[in-house]
């Protein structure tokens, strides 16, 4: 079946009108493909399917997967609408079966072009989405348990349904765990002045707790538009969990993860290396627009981007332990270029400075 055909299908599935219609490939993540067409009742609308491989495996059908993804992503969209009307596709709509899985929405343009990007706009658009994802985390999600959303009885849900409190406490404590690994390990690195950070940081995130908000750990600069000066998103993955976790999470993926992940297949064609100076001033404006001037949620944002950086160091270090399989290799690089990041990752946690994100430069 021709490209053509498939997306005739879909809209014909949809019962969407195909008179006029025209389809482009526009570009691939790493599970879906995407083409934008348009037709006399649609103008400039996107439609992915599921790509035949992924990360060198085949696609498997699996309804409930499926369904927990696309009905996911149009529920971020709908709440993310509410909040700021426009910043996702205002037109969404999904099919789940067999033979013919998609989803179709809105196209809202371009992705961020960080090489073009001064000063200035990089850190108003990292500005503008930090204060979307302080408002966004402050809505209480309506959907029952927390962490990624499963398909269960033809609803979405948290896939964990356990004591919330009791998981914090749980996940605060694997920080030691990690840091006895990386402290016996090969790699020298100043293990006490790790050690100070992660008991400071500990203490706090027991003290303070976790409050449950709808968040996105997929925000990348593939998943950024910019329209007239404004930020646009699409493609997110929700997770229902702590908001300043994912604050940190982008923090840690824009100042760290992004620019010395040059060498891994799947980001290797972004040249995010050249561009750590973007990354940077756009993480500098999130972390202004989603603290507000607040020095509490400031620092709980540094807490959780050191600890995603320890983990990150961690899962380097069982990488290397292991074999490397292709899908290893696509996702992360060979094994020199992962042996050659870690002690990157440790000079990286002995200078972090948790009260005001001072990080290391060296990417």
């Amino acid at each position: 079946m021709t490209i053509m055909e498939r997306v005739a299908t879909a809209l014909e599935i949809k019962k969407i009108g195909r008179e006029n219609l025209t389809v482009s490939f526009l570009g691939e993540g790493a599970w879906h493909e995407a083409y934008l067409f348009s037709t006399n009742e649609l103008e400039s609308t996107v439609i992915r399917f599921p790509k035949a491989f992924s990360y060198g495996k085949p696609f498997t059908y699996d309804e409930s997967e499926l369904f927990a993804e696309y009905d996911g992503r149009g529920y971020y969209y709908r709440q993310a609408n509410k909040i700021r009307k426009g910043i996702c596709p205002k037109f969404y709509t999904y099919h789940v079966d067999p033979k013919h899985s998609f989803t179709i929405e809105s196209y809202c343009g371009d992705t961020m072009s960080l090489k073009t990007m001064d000063h200035q706009q990089a850190v108003m658009l990292g500005n503008q989405c930090g204060e979307f994802f302080r408002e966004m985390h402050e809505t209480t999600p309506n959907i029952e348990g927390f962490g990624f959303l499963s398909w269960s009885n033809g609803k979405l849900q948290g896939e964990i349904q356990t004591d919330i409190h009791q998981y914090w406490k749980e996940e605060t404590e694997e920080a030691w765990e990690q840091f006895e690994d990386l402290k016996h390990s090969k790699y020298a690195f100043d293990a006490s002045s790790v050690m100070e950070k992660i008991k400071t940081i500990t203490e706090h995130r027991l003290k303070t707790g976790c409050t449950l908000s709808l968040a996105n750990r997929d925000v990348s600069p593939e998943n950024l538009i910019v329209f007239q000066n404004s930020l646009r998103l699409i493609d997110p993955l929700p997770i229902i969990y702590s908001g300043h976790v994912f604050a940190g999470n982008l923090m840690n993926n824009f100042r760290t993860l992004f620019p010395t992940y040059h060498r891994s297949p799947r980001y290797k064609q972004h040249h995010f290396h050249l561009v750590k100076n973007q990354l940077e001033w756009f993480a500098d404006g999130f972390i202004d627009g989603y603290a507000q001037a607040e020095m509490d949620v400031r620092y709980s944002v540094f807490a959780e981007e050191f600890l995603l950086l320890l983990d990150l160091a961690h899962h380097h270090l069982k990488l290397l332990e292991e074999d490397f399989t292709e899908e290893v290799v696509l996702r992360v690089g060979n094994r020199h270029a992962v042996a050659e990041r870690l002690p990157i990752y440790l000079r990286k946690l002995e200078a972090f400075n948790i009260e005001n994100g001072r990080l290391l430069d060296e990417n």
